[in-house]
């Protein structure tokens, strides 16, 4: 009855209304309630990850680098405390000057700046903006003097700043409008599974609020491992400039500080060496000692630091594929879900990464991991992380046996210079075609044949980080001498006739070669072609060696009986055993510059993917043809030889963090009587009055290897080299078409030796002296010269 009297008193109309205003009602909570699912669901995580990241303050701890040590535990690279001038970014960038300029417009028309309309505003921020455009530049013309560095690499500087930061600042942005769009996309799904739908407007990903990202407001070096004098200048102007009386003029020495750093310094690089004359060869000898002032010692092993790339930070792709080929390390990404990702040891814009050499090679272990202070300012709670130092790097490399070599070596000392005394033909293809007085370039590697150990490595030419510095064009742009080129491990030679000892002890060990069988030397391979196949001797004298056996064909580097071996074993069969030497591969010496040398693949069957046929396995017997390899493979191989065909890798590296490395090794199962063949004819080579690597016929039969208390035996070779060319034509490619700029013969001379006492070799030398001429006369000499430095560093 109740309901019947409503009824009648509420009119149908009032009664509609009040229906509509229980739907919207309806309406307006489940929009609320969408939304309230929207910010919890979609954005609720990343809601709480702003709002503590408001109400933090990060603070990064530096780390400190690796070292890197000699053998002998020298320090060869480290890193050092000192003190960095630095210049908040947007002085760097030009934005200061603006902004003062701004300021200052605003201060002298505040009453009516709000009614100016931009263009009017424009124009009185230009009236103000030179006065502060002034002091900048007198800050940089300040900076340079103070810093003893020219304006221009003050410019150079600021430059190489902007493009980094910039770079990552165009990096974060693009994540971040990546992340909106997939924020769009989740929200999207997020409700679908409500069984909502987003409206126009939510349906578009908002542009995020691109604000500056942190290294655009932090301070960077401009003045790095600045000197006392310098940071006490410095330091006077910026307190001068925050005195309350100081000069307007000085207002932007308040974005100026002096910070403490580390900086990477190489205390051996430059060291001065005495130098024994009293043993060079006749016209070079001198009873008085040289002073030599040895540069960059070691320095394209050691390697140096630049300033992080782009393709370290995001990594290399493959512009073809868009495959990862190098991944990079970012210090901060952005994940699935659009949040910040900081990665401690990853890189920001100012670090610095290996370049080359063991500093690149080892980068991931020297690096180490800075650590971090996260200040929580509503609570005042820290949650600190300890910066992780780098480890130690322990190479093999003796540093002061590396700087004697080096300055052995010098071309002041005249035995990397090619002398008229060292034209005398004693082995195939002696005419050397360098002129008299021309500097030679080449390589010297000394191995510890029991431990592998790689005890001095010289390239020649070298150069120092002050030359790099001053000049690096010089040294990156010299396409014939190629400084920044480690020879010993990337730079591959024709072996020649060093290689005769390997093809004997394999070709007797394959049964096509039995001890003491007799091979005769004719002058000639095939008497129906007597102009092919000759014998050194042959065709500078026209005569022969006779009757040979393997150690007497060593001796006297006779080509038949090699050649003669080449073609027994065939083409198949000697690829097969120079790549069972570990020729055409990377030792894993510790390098990543190392190359594998050249040798022809084989295929799954045995047969060899290229066409080499029985002309170029007859050549390869003398280690002429489709063959080349690194004087460190080349030290590898004799090693192994000597201790009875063990092969072990060798290695620039002894341990890492303390910890030593073991090098990997492998039994080549060479028949012991190749071996001792091998060995003996070695022996012959230096010892016998007929060898090789003997006497010097020029300078009246003196002798070559003339230290006290050693045993030499070793192999010289004369290699005909390919012509160097350069890229005349600039195309990037070297053709039969661009210029030749050498030509001649590659000069080697690869020994063993031991102390008179001891049982067996104990080290390997290998020097290579390119386009040098004759091995016995031109790199032997060298070579016992390096027994002198071993000797004065304890060695022999």
């Amino acid at each position: 009855m109740m309901r019947h009297w409503l009824h009648q008193m509420i009119p149908s109309m009032f009664r509609r209304r009040l229906l509509l205003l229980a739907l919207l009602a309806v309406c307006i909570l489940g929009m609320l309630g969408a939304q309230v699912a929207h910010l919890t669901l979609g954005q609720g995580q990343n809601l709480r990850r702003q709002a503590e990241s408001a109400l933090s303050e990060r603070r990064l701890i530096p780390t400190v680098r690796g070292r890197i040590l000699d053998g002998r535990g020298r320090v060869l690279a480290e890193d050092r405390g000192s003190f960095d001038v630095r210049v908040l970014y947007p002085v760097i960038s030009g934005e200061w000057a603006y902004r003062q300029a701004r300021w200052a417009a605003y201060q002298a028309n505040r009453d009516r700046w709000h009614r100016l309309d931009r263009v009017e505003q424009e124009q009185l921020i230009a009236r103000f903006q030179p006065a502060f455009q002034a002091q900048v530049e007198h800050l940089w013309q300040t900076l340079a003097q103070l810093g003893h560095v020219s304006p221009q690499e003050i410019q150079d500087r600021k430059s190489a700043i902007v493009a980094r930061v910039e770079m990552v600042a165009a990096d974060v942005w693009a994540r971040q409008v990546q992340a909106a769009h997939r924020h769009q996309a989740q929200d999207r799904q997020r409700y679908q599974w409500l069984g909502l739908s987003l409206a126009d407007d939510d349906a578009t990903p908002q542009r995020p609020d691109f604000r500056p990202i942190s290294e655009q407001q932090a301070p960077h070096s401009i003045l790095r491992d600045v000197k006392e004098s310098t940071r006490v200048a410095v330091q006077r102007l910026i307190w001068q400039a925050g005195q309350a009386d100081a000069p307007a003029d000085l207002a932007v020495w308040k974005a100026v500080s002096v910070d403490p750093s580390w900086h990477r310094v190489y205390p051996l690089e430059d060291v001065q060496v005495s130098v024994d004359r009293s043993a060079f060869p006749g016209p070079l000898r001198n009873s008085q000692p040289a002073e030599v002032a040895v540069s960059g010692v070691g320095l394209q092993i050691i390697g140096k630091l630049r300033d992080v790339w782009r393709e370290d930070i995001d990594g290399v792709t493959d512009p073809q594929t868009g495959r990862l080929i190098k991944p990079g390390r970012p210090f901060r990404t952005i994940d699935a879900a659009g949040h910040e990702v900081i990665d401690l040891g990853g890189y920001l814009p100012g670090d610095q990464v290996g370049q080359w050499g063991i500093e690149e090679t080892w980068e991931k272990q020297l690096r180490g991991r800075r650590g971090q202070v996260v200040e929580y300012l509503d609570t005042g709670r820290e949650k600190r992380v300890e910066p992780v130092p780098g480890q130690d790097i322990q190479l093999s490399i003796d540093a002061a046996l590396q700087a004697r070599i080096q300055a052995i070596m010098s071309p002041a000392l005249g035995l990397t210079v090619a002398q008229p005394w060292q034209h005398h033909a004693t082995e195939e293809a002696p005419r050397t075609k360098t002129r008299d007085g021309e500097v030679l370039n080449g390589c010297a590697v000394v191995l510890d044949i029991a431990s592998g150990d790689v005890l001095a490595a010289v390239s020649l030419p070298t150069f120092s980080l002050q030359e790099l510095k001053r000049d690096p064009q010089a040294v990156w742009g010299d396409p014939v001498n190629r400084p920044y080129v480690d020879r010993a491990v990337a730079w591959p030679y024709e072996p020649g006739s060093t290689i005769k000892p390997l093809v004997l002890a394999a070709a007797t060990t394959e049964g096509k070669y039995k001890p003491g069988e007799i091979i005769t030397c004719n002058g000639f391979l095939d008497p129906n072609h007597p102009n092919q196949f000759r014998c050194w001797i042959f065709k500078e004298y026209g005569q022969t060696h006779g009757p040979e056996t393997g150690p007497t064909a060593l001796r006297d580097s006779c080509n038949i009986f090699f050649y003669t071996l080449g073609r027994r074993l065939g083409p198949s069969h000697i690829v097969w055993w120079f790549r069972h030497f570990h020729l055409g591969e990377p030792t894993g010496c510790g390098l990543d510059d190392e190359i594998g040398g050249d040798v022809p693949p084989l295929k799954p069957d045995g047969s060899t993917s290229r066409n080499i046929g029985p002309v170029e396995a007859t050549l390869m017997g003398i280690g002429q043809g489709p063959v080349r390899w690194t004087p460190v493979q080349a030290v590898a191989v004799y090693a192994a030889l000597a201790r009875g065909g063990y092969w072990m890798a060798p290695s620039f590296i002894r341990a890492v963090g303390g910890k030593q490395l073991v090098p990997k090794g492998e039994d080549l199962h060479l028949d012991p009587r190749g071996v001792a063949m091998a060995l003996d004819g070695l022996d012959l080579v230096v010892n016998d009055p007929r060898g090789t690597a003997n006497h010097l016929p020029m300078l009246g039969d003196e002798k070559i290897f003339t230290l006290p208390g050693v045993h030499v035996i070793g192999k010289s070779g004369t290699a005909t080299a390919a012509p160097l060319r350069i890229d005349s034509n600039h195309d990037g490619r070297i053709t039969q078409a661009d210029q030749i700029v050498r030509t001649g013969d590659h000069a080697w001379f690869i020994g063993m030796v031991r102390r008179d006492d001891a049982p067996r070799p104990q080290y390997v030398v290998a020097v290579v002296m390119e386009y040098g001429g004759s091995g016995g006369a031109v790199a032997a000499p060298i070579a016992n010269q390096i027994l002198y430095a071993m000797r004065a560093e304890g060695y022999l």
